[in-house]
């Protein structure tokens, strides 16, 4: 009798913990019910979940520090699953259990001092959307890393109503959405619209009547098929592809700011459709493009692809400050880089943390400085030059005779070095007999000097060429009138910072020509920085196009040659600062081979140790002549970007159209001592 009834009391306890449990399961809503019942079986965070956070909930929850309310994070799972800070013993969602979430108690209830969102939010959770949340809390509430940072793998192919239908795996997911959107699948279209969809699919373009035709008369069970196999190999096909790509990488044919100029970026462009025609595999399209200069042995297609990261609009106006576009570039590159191939809109982070994907401005910052190692201006050529860095793309006729030019140049070469080699022993003949201490400066000057300007005669007119007639100006066609100063040996000019000399013409010089330019100069000691002189237009106008010896804020000196600077140049800077408050001759010599190593800066007569930052002229350093009648010359002093020498001095401008020896420098420029001969500096 006794374990009966122990038996008996046992079993009523069973039912009373089974009708408390079940009586605290929270009720769900009718409608609710209902549209949880049309879900799919798995609720994934990124696909059904996230979108509505974001939309309706991250407002107030999610990581924006500044209008995050209660402390509540809804996009971390740390936060969400954590005890609430202003409700202890509760939490924001607990995975698996819809009692003990707040979340779901919230969005269900009626009571506007506690539902959520809040009516002070004019957001709503629609059925659908409440359904989702409640199921995913029911299913365990897992968090999952943005799309972009997980691993794609192969799904299981999901289980539909109609599998005569299937005729690929595609046609699984496809049908699958279609019931769970409760829709029936449409007839099988006729062979005439199936046609017309798979050729608008794959090129853009309709069929032809003669491509119906033909597809409508194919009986072979493979017509469709091969319908296909014609359209992928159709060249249409590669540029319809193509298309969302260039629009993704900014392709575009002007360069986007105002005065708005043409630029030709057409070889990215068929690069891009040659691919997709190609099918080249995604890594290399990726790789080419972020990084095909630096792989080894680029080819020219490789080397086309890296435009990808040059697409981005460039400003030609007169008063940006360089600087400020040169980041802008920057900043176009690395956002297109995550929006391109991270899945990323990384630009936000360039204000602040990411607010919405999991992108720090530490983070952003470090990427800015992949793309922060060109060389390039801020504000590129008025005379529709291709900003650099560019690349040369002869077609094969002309690679041919390059390729013949570059062969002549070599066996030229050769025969120099044997003509030179031969002549060895003249030369230690000469050098015993030191006849070259004979050399003086008046038969220097004789030789090659096609400009002089001595002002010792308050003129600014080259005395070797009664035509070339300087003037003082402080912008093209406006005249001032020059101040004259005197010197130690006569008179020469001061510079006012804005007004410069142009020289009326002389020193117009092309990258294959030697040339030499002396002048004496005595800077003052507080300008930061200057040209000293240049044969261009407004020196900073048009990248440095022309030739320049330019005074750094660093207190070095500049030399280059350039088309279009940076990159298109030779730049070199010295390792010793300009001397200040005294007199002293600068002297550029270049030899015309476009190489670094035949471009040299001499000090008092003495050759200047130089650090080549640039080694990469191949197009000419001379205007267009048909579009600048007048090809300008010489100027000493500039204005452009407060780039003028205020306060500076100048004197004897001498103009050669040779490159002069470090001999001949020595012996015309140096103040401190007579020229010291030695079998290095006469061999040179």
């Amino acid at each position: 009798m006794h374990v009966k009834s122990f038996g008996l009391e046992h079993f009523i306890l069973i039912l009373v913990l089974v009708y408390l449990t079940f009586s605290c399961t929270p009720e769900i809503p009718k409608d609710i019910e209902d549209s949880m019942a049309a879900l799919p079986e798995e609720i994934d965070y990124n696909f059904h979940v996230k979108p509505i956070l974001s939309d309706k909930c991250f407002a107030c929850h999610g990581p924006d520090k500044a209008k995050q309310k209660a402390g509540l994070r809804l996009d971390a799972e740390e936060s969400a699953y954590a005890e609430l800070a202003e409700s202890p013993g509760k939490r924001a969602i607990k995975p698996g259990s819809l009692r003990r979430s707040e979340v779901f108690k919230r969005i269900v209830s009626e009571d506007p001092e506690y539902r959520m969102p809040t009516p002070e939010s004019h957001l709503n959770l629609n059925t659908y959307e409440k359904a989702v949340l409640i199921k995913w809390i029911e299913q365990g509430a897992v968090y999952k890393p943005h799309w972009a940072f997980v691993k794609p793998e192969m799904p299981d192919l999901p289980k539909v109503k109609h599998p005569e239908l299937v005729q690929s795996p595609i046609d699984n997911f496809i049908l699958k959405k279609v019931e769970e959107k409760g829709l029936e699948p449409s007839n099988k279209a006729d062979k005439e619209t199936l046609l017309r969809r798979v050729s608008f699919d794959l090129t853009g373009l309709p069929p032809s009547l003669e491509e119906i035709r033909d597809f409508k008369n194919d009986t072979n069970t493979n017509a469709f098929e091969k319908v296909v196999d014609r359209l992928l190999a159709s060249p249409h096909y590669g540029e319809h592809m193509a298309v969302d790509w260039l629009d993704l990488a900014r392709f575009a044919d002007t360069h986007g700011y105002t005065v708005d100029r043409e630029r030709d970026m057409s070889p990215y462009r068929d690069w891009v459709i040659a691919v997709f025609n190609k099918n080249q595999p995604y890594d290399k399209f990726i790789l080419w493009q972020l990084a095909g200069d630096l792989m080894p042995h680029p080819s020219k297609e490789m080397l086309i692809a890296t435009a990808f990261n040059r697409n981005h609009q460039q400003n030609m106006e007169g008063g940006i400050i360089e600087a400020e576009f040169q980041s802008e570039y920057v900043v176009d590159r690395t956002n297109t880089l995550g929006e391109g191939f991270l899945g990323l809109t990384v630009g936000c982070a360039k204000c602040h943390d990411h607010k919405y994907d999991p992108f720090s401005q530490k983070n952003y910052y470090e990427l800015y400085s992949f793309f922060n190692n060109v060389k390039e201006a801020g504000q590129i050529s008025w005379d529709d030059a291709m900003p650099s860095p560019t690349l040369l793309l002869p077609t094969k006729e002309q690679e041919k005779v390059i390729a013949y030019i570059n062969a002549e140049l070599t066996q030229n070469e050769n025969d120099l070095n044997q003509i030179k080699k031969a002549a060895q022993p003249e030369l230690e003949k000469w050098l015993k007999s030191e006849a070259y201490k004979s050399l003086s400066r008046a038969s220097i000057l004789k030789k090659g000097l096609t400009g002089k300007y001595s002002f010792d005669a308050k003129t600014l007119n080259n005395e070797l060429n009664n035509k070339e007639k300087g003037f003082f100006t402080i912008e093209a066609g406006s005249k001032e009138d020059p101040e004259f100063i005197t010197t130690p040996d006569g008179y020469g000019l001061l510079l006012n910072g804005d007004s410069w000399l142009d020289c009326g013409g002389a020193g117009v010089f092309g990258k294959s020509d030697p040339f030499s330019v002396s002048i004496s100069v005595n800077i003052p000691k507080e300008l930061s920085e200057g040209v000293i002189f240049h044969k261009s237009i407004s020196e900073r106008l048009y990248n440095f196009r022309g030739y320049h010896v330019y005074l750094r804020k660093n207190g070095t000196l500049e030399a280059a040659l350039s088309h279009v600077a940076p990159s298109n140049a030779i730049t070199k800077a010295s390792k010793i600062k300009m001397p200040r408050e005294q007199w002293c001759n600068l002297t550029m010599t270049y030899d015309g081979s476009s190489k670094a190593q035949g471009l040299k800066l001499y000090l008092n007569g003495e050759l200047l140790e130089m650090n080549t930052e640039t080694d990469h002229l191949n197009k000419e350093i001379l205007f267009d002549k048909n579009r600048f009648k007048n090809q300008p010359g010489l100027q000493v002093g500039g204005w452009a970007r407060g780039s003028g020498l205020k306060n500076a001095k100048v004197d004897d401008i001498l103009i050669f159209n040779r490159q002069l020896s470090e001999l001949e420098i020595g012996i015309l420029f140096n103040y401190k001592k007579t020229a010291q001969i030695t079998q290095k500096n006469v061999s040179d």
